[in-house]
């Protein structure tokens, strides 16, 4: 598990750097781009969140943060959809709306399903993990295994301990949801650190330029 947090902790510098050398000192910044730099601090924040989590043994809140990254991912893929980001992004900024009540350009509500979809058609796994996710956020048999302490199979006893940490100290039971934790926030760095890019990189040189 230790290596598992040591590869998350990378990635969350990695993602900085990155974004930092798209974005250089002097750089004019719009709404969309503030509204992008928020995500970053959203997504590191809620890595180093997510390793605090694994470490105290709290296995129900950690799984819960690989949704809300899953969900940052989402919504900062969907600016590729909206009918015009930079006046989109500024009405939800001034209170006029919510990002789930703007419409796509294709007419369809920018809600979770919608933008779940939109991901998923370029990221085939995200569906199935987002769907099985939404367990651990809504209250569901996912958050009663973790209380068990233990059992008397010959008497038919269970024992359960309430406290807001595992009873069981056991790392494989968190493999998995870290991850895919790991996995979401990479591809939510990516998608950051692409659009970052595409709004700040000097277009490439015309072919007449290149042969001069």
């Amino acid at each position: 598990m230790a290596e598992r947090l040591a590869a998350l902790e990378k990635l969350e510098g990695e993602i900085l750097v990155k974004a930092q050398r798209m974005v250089p000192a002097g750089s004019k910044l719009t709404v969309v781009d503030n509204f992008i730099l928020g995500a970053i601090k959203r997504t590191l924040s809620q890595s180093r969140a997510f390793r605090k989590l694994v470490e105290d043994w709290n296995f129900a809140s950690a799984a819960v943060m690989v949704r809300t990254q899953l969900d940052t991912a989402m919504r900062i893929n969907g600016i590729r959809y909206m009918q015009n980001s930079e006046s989109d992004i500024a009405r939800i900024f001034g209170g006029e709306t919510t990002y789930r009540k703007l419409k796509a350009a294709d007419g369809q509500k920018m809600m979770d399903a919608y933008l779940k979809e939109k991901l998923t058609e370029d990221h085939e796994w995200v569906g199935p993990l987002y769907d099985e996710l939404s367990d651990f956020v809504h209250l569901s048999f996912r958050h009663f295994w973790p209380v068990m302490a233990g059992t008397d199979d010959e008497n038919q006893i269970a024992f359960f301990a309430i406290s807001a940490q595992d009873p069981k100290k056991v790392e494989s039971n968190y493999y998995e949801v870290t991850d895919a934790f790991f996995r979401v926030t990479k591809l939510t760095g990516m998608m950051l650190v692409g659009l970052l890019m595409a709004r700040h990189s000097p277009p490439p040189p015309k072919v007449s330029e290149v042969r001069e």
